[in-house]
């Protein structure tokens, strides 16, 4: 496979060097040029494999090849905006082993990898015995309206899966909730933190007029940006995983709430990971504990408004949850941004068993299906899971600066789906 592996890093590389963050809509890229032009690179390598291809309207895309029972491998080539904080290029560059860039764990390597392990199965002259259908998405970090438009247009396969997580095998995704409380402020300061619900937010700029309010941002040690406004700072993470961030938006208010009732107030019923301020810390046997995470903060113009991001356990549902959070916060208007229902597949499901084999087989170990709170295209498919490509107590750098995979884990991962896709598609 070492051959492979040399043609996917490169491709990793010159994918990884698109700017396919969601950009102005233009005829023909409902989500900006550059995601589109990640869609045209990989349907003509594709193209070139032999596979047969569509663009559908700058919305997604796909390659196939083979006859019989469609079986679907989901991902996306939209990535997250680069952020600040890089120390390597973000548009793709490899160290001491190591590819750094933007989408190159999400999504853009895991969907290579899977594509090369299927190349690598037709150049030995093995036949499918199943469609294979790549599906590319377009919009995965912001909406999923690239699947919406894929199901008007088209005929999503039952079964597949999406490698756009973990390994070794994921059987269970938590619900995602996404909504937005909005109460009113009296106070003085304003407060800007965050872009998107699904990221923990590393930065909060605070400011205002007030005489006190330097002098008290001097002395809490906060950074300086001009007179009047100051920076809280924190660590990014995945929504799905906050214990790996610092959440600069609740670090705000906590720190001013000491001088303001209102964000006081605000910062004791948003404390919490795992939603115990909010009152909505929910847990299951089967999927464990809800998760929170104020993404976007905004205290301007006598209004406070908190977008969160929560992923809740597989046994409830987001109108319940909806009803918690309107008792905690009885004086506030409460809009639902998006709900995604719950995955779940049972771990002796033959998929489940043949992935899961593919995965022990390769790494030597006696490894169990596992629960995430990431969201991802399986749930888009009748009977499908999430496979790859993290490992097991890898440090997980999506959504954060400097992403990066080791070769040496690209490689593995290759291999995984080689010994996967053979006996599934094969």
């Amino acid at each position: 496979m070492k051959n492979y592996l040399n043609e996917l890093t490169d491709s990793i590389l010159k994918l990884v060097a698109v700017d396919s963050v969601e950009n102005t809509p233009e005829a023909g890229a409902p989500f900006g040029k550059g995601t589109v032009e990640a869609l045209e690179q990989v349907l003509s390598l594709m193209k070139s494999w032999g596979f047969k291809v569509k663009n559908l309207d700058g919305y997604c895309g796909w390659a196939e090849i083979g006859e019989g029972e469609p079986f679907g491998i989901l991902g996306h080539l939209d990535v997250m905006p680069v952020g600040k904080g890089w120390t390597k290029n973000p548009w793709g560059e490899i160290v001491d082993g190591v590819i750094y860039g933007r989408g190159v764990m999400d999504d853009k390597g895991p969907m290579l990898a899977a594509m090369y392990a299927v190349k690598a199965l037709l150049d030995e002259g093995l036949t499918p015995k199943k469609r294979i259908r790549f599906i590319f998405g377009l919009n995965e970090e912001s909406g999923w309206k690239c699947i919406e438009h894929y199901n008007e247009v088209d005929v999503m396969p039952e079964t597949g899966i999406s490698p756009d997580a973990d390994f070794p095998v994921i059987n269970c995704e938590k619900g995602i909730l996404h909504l937005t409380v909005t109460l009113p402020y009296s106070g003085k300061l304003n407060m800007a933190a965050g872009s998107r619900p699904n990221v923990v937010p590393n930065e909060c700029e605070v400011s205002s007029d007030t005489a006190e309010f330097a002098d008290f941002c001097l002395k809490s040690g906060l950074k300086k940006i001009s007179d009047n406004r100051f920076m809280v700072s924190g660590v990014s993470a995945h929504a799905a995983t906050p214990w790996l961030g610092d959440n600069a938006a609740v670090k705000a208010l906590k720190l001013f709430g000491a001088c303001d009732e209102e964000l006081a107030s605000l910062a004791k019923r948003l404390d919490g990971i795992y939603g115990e301020g909010a009152g909505v810390n929910l847990t299951d046997e089967v999927s464990g504990k809800l998760t929170f995470n104020v993404g976007v903060l905004k205290v301007e113009n006598g209004k406070a408004a908190v977008t969160v991001d929560m992923r809740y356990p597989v046994t409830f549902t987001a109108e319940h949850i909806v009803s918690l959070l309107e008792k905690t916060f009885p004086e506030a208007e409460i809009s639902v941004l998006n709900v995604q229902k719950p995955l779940y597949v049972d771990k002796n499901d033959p998929l489940v068993v043949s992935l899961l084999a593919a995965y022990n087989k390769v790494t030597g170990q006696n490894a169990e299906p596992i629960t995430i709170g990431g969201g991802t295209y399986a749930r888009a498919l009748k009977h499908g899971v999430a496979f790859g490509p993290e490992f097991p107590g890898s440090v997980s750098t999506i959504h954060q600066p400097d992403e990066r995979a080791s070769v040496e884990e690209l490689g593995k991962a290759l291999e995984i789906y080689y010994e996967a896709f053979k006996t599934i598609l094969f």
